[in-house]
């Protein structure tokens, strides 16, 4: 296996919140379709008062932005990821984070995860995984082929059909049954 870069996915993989999910953006489907509703939240480079304002819902923004201060300030690294990244770079490998998710999180995973090789964030982009656009800005800001890149991340959909579609190596991270990066880096950093 020919590794040059791995690009993780960010919620769940390294990312976990200490609190409950909040959510706030819900509050702005509410009644609606949510899996069609939130794809622009995902895919466009605006704050949430302007998607509130354009759905008529300004009166909700001060809820909305204290759930959102709440709810940023519960997130954390999983307790594995700095040591990885770590022996990651020691071994020479590129690193990237890919998250679906709207512009107000970009800060904190920037802050969480400074000093990466690449943040490819949906809403920058303006394409959500699994759109072959957003693998296809991995392996550009990597610049890597995509058979040289390993995807790790939480989501069959996202994480490991639509990578290993667009031709990436990928891995499924399954936390919720003890799963760490350590086992899905298994043969690239780790033999055991």
């Amino acid at each position: 296996m020919s590794i040059s870069a791995i690009c993780f996915d960010a919620f769940g993989t390294l990312i976990t919140q200490t609190g409950r999910r909040i959510n706030p953006y819900r509050r702005l489907v509410q009644g609606v379709d949510q899996d069609a509703e939130r794809l622009p939240f995902l895919t466009r480079d605006v704050a949430i008062d302007v998607f509130a304002d354009e759905l008529g819902l300004s009166h909700l923004i001060p809820v909305i932005r204290r759930e959102l201060a709440e709810e940023l300030a519960a997130l954390e690294l999983f307790p594995e990821v700095i040591e990885v990244i770590r022996k990651l770079r020691a071994a020479g490998k590129r690193i990237a984070v890919c998250s679906n998710i709207a512009s107000e999180y970009g800060p904190m995973i920037r802050q969480l995860l400074p000093d990466l090789n690449s943040y490819i964030l949906s809403y920058e982009i303006g394409a959500a995984k699994p759109a072959t656009e957003i693998y296809s800005a991995v392996c550009q800001a990597l610049g890597s082929r995509p058979r040289d890149v390993l995807f790790i991340g939480d989501s069959k959909r996202c994480d490991l059909y639509g990578p290993q579609a667009f031709g990436m190596q990928a891995r499924l991270l399954n936390r919720s049954d003890g799963e760490t990066l350590l086992d899905a880096l298994k043969g690239v950093l780790y033999t055991k």
